[in-house]
């Protein structure tokens, strides 16, 4: 295998949802928009990746929810895991950086919808 096709491998707490995305994938992105923040109690931190790119598998299929007009969050039907954030329109999915071993390769690298996070925690500074 070449170092360009190494994969990073995840699943869901359960395992019944299990995703395998190239180590290359962007670093980690934190959203800190308010349904991330309701639907996870803090940020969302994310590992985006080419939905091509993406090979799911598992005895499961991801159970879809729309939080807005043009965004389904993803989730297994299981354990309720968070699963992705997945824009509609997008050639890439947003996958929760929990799905994946502690010790990812990646940092955090960006912060979106920063000025909509709550006053009680700061922003996590970002890595190179």
């Amino acid at each position: 295998m070449h170092a360009s096709d190494a994969r990073l491998e995840g699943g869901c707490h359960c395992g019944a949802i299990r995703v395998s995305i190239p180590v290359d994938a962007v670093g980690v992105v934190a959203c800190h928009c308010g349904d991330c923040q309701k639907l996870h109690g803090n940020y969302f931190a994310m590992l985006v990746a080419d939905r091509d790119a993406i090979v799911w598998s598992g005895s499961a299929e991801r159970q879809r929810y729309r939080s807005s007009p043009s965004i389904d969050r993803t989730f297994c039907p299981h354990c309720g895991s968070r699963i992705a954030k997945e824009p509609e329109a997008s050639p890439k999915l947003m996958l929760s950086a929990g799905l994946f071993p502690r010790d990812l390769p990646q940092r955090l690298i960006r912060h979106v919808h920063a000025d909509g996070k709550p006053d009680w925690y700061p922003l996590p500074p970002l890595q190179a």
